[in-house]
């Protein structure tokens, strides 16, 4: 990739190049060690693997949402009256009714101006009792607020591609690593990691 930057105080012209290490093993660029590094990048650095409890990131995103001017209808005197003070927007779960699956989706891709990301943060969610009880608005004593983990979508890779596989449960202690047309036992100790992109979960019957 290669950048040029001019300078309009100085009319100084800067060259930024960066060489792929299989270009430097083509072309002679003896030629360019002579010239003083300016700068070094460090996008591609590997960061320390960041943790988070799924619970964790069922608080943030219940979490009460501060509304901005720009949030604020106008349309009418009460909403010119609301946008002079200061607005939160309550997210809740009502309730979850009868459904028996409930899909939980990882924001694992982060979108800004300048940079599409992946994220690698790896999430530590239940496999055993996900229990949603204090997260929802409207509980019902005839309704179980608990989930079992039944399977588990990964995405390998970045932004620009990657591969996807799964991990499903199969009764008892059984797990099993689908990718592509190769299925293999998995132990579950093995089912988290910082891949986990979807996850299924299943409404434990109470008897």
């Amino acid at each position: 990739m290669n950048e040029i930057v001019e300078k309009e105080e100085s009319k100084q012209l800067n060259v930024v190049v960066c060489w792929p290490k299989k270009y430097i093993a083509e072309y002679d660029t003896r030629l360019l060690s002579s010239l003083a590094e300016v700068f070094k990048s460090s996008l591609f650095a590997k960061k320390p693997q960041e943790s988070v409890s799924l619970y964790k990131c069922l608080e943030a995103f219940l979490k009460e949402e501060p509304l901005g001017p720009e949030d604020i209808v106008k349309d009418s005197w009460v909403g010119i009256a609301l946008a002079a003070k200061n607005i939160v927007k309550p997210v809740r779960s009502w309730t979850f009714g009868d459904c028996q699956i409930l899909v939980i989706h990882l924001k694992r891709f982060s979108y800004s101006r300048c940079f599409k990301n992946k994220l690698e943060t790896y999430v530590d969610f239940p496999d055993d009792n996900l229990d949603l009880s204090t997260y929802i608005a409207h509980r019902s004593d005839q309704l179980c607020n608990r989930y079992m983990l039944y399977a588990v979508s990964n995405h390998y890779g970045s932004m620009g591609g990657g591969h996807y596989t799964a991990f499903v449960h199969h009764g008892a202690d059984r797990w099993y690593d689908f990718d592509d047309s190769h299925v293999n036992p998995i132990s579950q100790d093995k089912i988290k990691s910082s891949a986990a992109y979807v996850l299924f979960y299943r409404r434990v019957i109470e008897v």
